[in-house]
């Protein structure tokens, strides 16, 4: 409530150590110009202390008993439930530290209180004095020193070794030289029998691709991780290695590697199949994963049938788009192309009539690219 009392509790307060001074500081925040009414409860003075709160109540007994604190009016905290009510205590500034007695006064007359005397506010007296260490004074004793674990310059061997001269082992340390010269330093450890030479770390196994070769890949493309080889593995592996935006790794590899597979079991060409999957760009922008463009445009291209053999001469380099044969027969009525459907974000993948964007079945649904 005012400064006086924090002034009185930081600089002139005849505390006996750091402790005491910050536990009257954090009462003295709460009291009034004449150190009364100050009623913090023991955990939040030690909060601001920054200490235990048993050590707040035994240093409030020890100020107490010095007369530098005394209980006060209990009535000030009634307003608190009793539970929580913390005790009222009254820092005892002495009359002569006030710099201006008579405006404290007047304070105190107004809240209906006695004004302060010398009687009643007398001097404090001075700390006592600080405890030293039962070590003051005295000389601490001299560690002992490590041994010397390096051994001497004629190789005297390690910590653990007799250390005559002429035996091996050890780190041996030429005489002169700096960092920067040839001859000084330190030399490489010799083998002893308590320093035996360690195996010479293993040759790393190299990867294995999935062509089994010794130097690994397929069309110089890498596999991230071991995948079982297959004829749809390798298909997806060659498109990759034309395209890079559609090269396939990992589980995504192996999984889309087994549906081309099949495909090729049921008839589907490799030209065909590439060009399924790779016969147009990928949508752009791209909302979904590569995995997930051509796992889409493998089960389109199975909703249909198989196409006849022959139908497409695509090259691998820049493969051109193929005419199916269950497409062809379309086409020449209409006398166009096939297209790709671009429903649902360019997944879709069915042939389209007559240069339309959306296939017969997306268009019946609604569903627009």
């Amino acid at each position: 409530m005012s400064l006086l009392p924090i002034l009185w509790a930081m600089k002139s307060a005849p505390v006996a150590d750091a402790e005491e001074r910050a536990i009257l500081i954090a009462m003295a925040e709460s009291a009034w110009s004449d150190g009364t009414d100050a009623f913090q409860s023991k955990k939040t003075i030690a909060e601001i202390a920054v200490i235990d709160p048993k050590t707040v109540q035994r240093r409030l007994k020890t100020l107490k008993e010095r007369g530098l604190i005394a209980e006060g009016n209990q009535a000030a905290a009634a307003y608190i439930p009793e539970y929580y009510r913390p005790t009222v205590y009254d820092l005892l500034i002495p009359y002569a530290w006030f710099p201006d007695i008579e405006q404290v006064n007047a304070e105190r007359k107004g809240r209906s209180k006695p004004p302060l005397t010398r009687a009643n506010r007398p001097d404090l007296a001075p700390a006592p004095p600080r405890k030293h260490r039962a070590d003051k004074g005295k000389k601490r004793p001299k560690k002992e020193t490590a041994p010397d674990l390096g051994g001497d310059s004629q190789g005297s061997g390690d910590y653990k070794s007799p250390g005559q001269t002429g035996q091996e082992g050890g780190t041996a340390s030429p005489g002169g030289g700096d960092y920067k010269s040839q001859t000084g330093g330190l030399q490489d450890p010799q083998p002893s029998p308590s320093n035996p030479p360690q195996d010479p770390p293993r040759p790393s196994v190299p990867q294995q691709r999935h062509d089994g070769n010794e130097d690994g890949g397929t069309d110089g493309i890498a596999a991230p991780q071991k995948i079982s080889s297959n004829e749809g593995v390798e298909l997806l592996l060659a498109i990759g290695a034309a395209k890079p935006e559609f090269l396939l790794t990992g589980t995504t590899l192996r999984d889309q590697g087994l549906m081309v597979t099949g495909m090729l079991a049921e008839g589907w060409t490799a030209e065909h199949l590439w060009q399924v999957i790779a016969g147009r760009g990928l949508p752009s922008p791209i909302r979904t994963t590569v995995g997930a463009v051509v796992s889409s445009r493998l089960r389109a291209a199975l909703s249909g049938p198989v196409p006849r053999a022959g139908s497409v001469q695509p090259t691998r380099q820049e493969p051109e788009t193929p005419t199916p044969a269950a497409w062809s027969e379309e086409m020449v009525v209409l006398g166009d192309r096939p297209g790709e459907c671009d429903g649902r974000d360019g997944l879709c993948g069915r042939p389209t009539l007559g240069g339309a964007r959306l296939c017969p079945a997306c268009s019946a649904d609604g569903v627009f690219a």
